[in-house]
């Protein structure tokens, strides 16, 4: 860095202009005076030519902290549901009348979905005296009730039916509480006989009445129950147009050996339009069949 001697020149020319009027001693003193001078004015410029103030240190950031993953808890296994059963009354296992077995000989597991419209109940699969749907009143009946989705597909069927074909429907027999099966059962023993009863008459929480989903039905002219109906003319409609509504023919002919059950022309079963196609198009007959649960005879019957 060069020196500014700008101060130091003018305090010399100062001091000179004062040694014309002085003696060698002031002359003296005055060298001592200009050293002296000269020093501090130096020191003055070189003070003020450097900071004092120190600097103020940059701060160090503080390091971002890695976050701990949080892990993912495995969750727990459900439990696998342990079915419940009704344990058959009559004991010794089963007991068959011309092919047909007793359902109060057989265990019999409980639904744990009765509030399926395509739920699967037979003398294997029972409801229980606690269920009871939700109902609403049913057109084209004496009063009779099914479910509500039940019921407004029997409207739409029934509507076709007559549009189409000019056939009056009927529904015979629709909701049946408990206590009626009951009644039905039992009352088809010493009326029918025992074997008949069997093959036709459902035993409690094995009929699929209580569920509300089931249908008897003919037309209107003719009221009554007819294994034949099937044949007649709003029956062959029914069978060909039927699960265009939801409705499949439960108890074929030829098919006991499967449902448990005697063929029934007038017995129909609501199981929605999706499941009642699939059954259609590929030709299954039988719920027992759709779902891969026929019967079990006597020849494969195990306890």
């Amino acid at each position: 860095m060069k020196r500014n001697f700008m101060p130091v020149i003018l305090v010399t020319a100062i001091v000179a202009t004062s040694c014309f009027g002085t003696s060698c001693q002031d002359k003296k003193n005055l060298t001592r005076l200009t050293d002296t001078s000269e020093s501090a004015a130096i020191s003055s410029y070189l003070e003020s030519s450097v900071s004092t103030e120190t600097p103020t240190p940059t701060e160090t950031p503080t390091p971002t902290e890695t976050p701990t993953p949080t892990s993912t808890p495995t969750p727990s296994p459900s439990p696998t549901p342990v079915p419940e059963y009704v344990e058959p009354i009559i004991t010794g296992g089963p007991v068959w009348y011309n092919g047909y077995v007793d359902p109060r000989s057989v265990r019999a597991e409980v639904v744990s979905n009765p509030e399926d419209i395509a739920v699967l109940v037979n003398k294997y699969y029972t409801t229980t005296a606690e269920y009871v749907p939700e109902l609403t009143l049913a057109k084209y009946s004496a009063g009779q009730k099914l479910r509500p989705e039940a019921a407004e597909a029997w409207e739409k069927m029934h509507d076709a039916c007559l549009s189409e074909i000019g056939e009056d429907l009927y529904l015979i027999s629709g909701y049946r509480d408990w206590a009626t099966q009951t009644y039905s059962f039992n009352n088809a023993i010493p009326r029918r006989g025992l074997d008949k009863a069997v093959c036709k008459n459902a035993y409690p929480g094995r009929s699929e009445h209580p569920l509300g989903l089931a249908l008897d039905i003919n037309i209107k002219s003719d009221p009554e129950i007819r294994d034949n109906f099937v044949y007649t003319k709003a029956g062959k409609w029914v069978l060909e147009h039927g699960h265009e509504y939801g409705f499949i023919w439960r108890y074929p002919a030829d098919y006991g050996h499967i449902t448990g059950y005697g063929v029934e022309g007038w017995h129909f079963r609501y199981v929605g339009v999706e499941v009642a196609t699939e059954m259609y198009d590929n030709n299954i007959m039988t719920l027992e069949e759709y779902y891969g649960k026929p019967q079990l005879l006597p020849d494969d019957y195990n306890e």
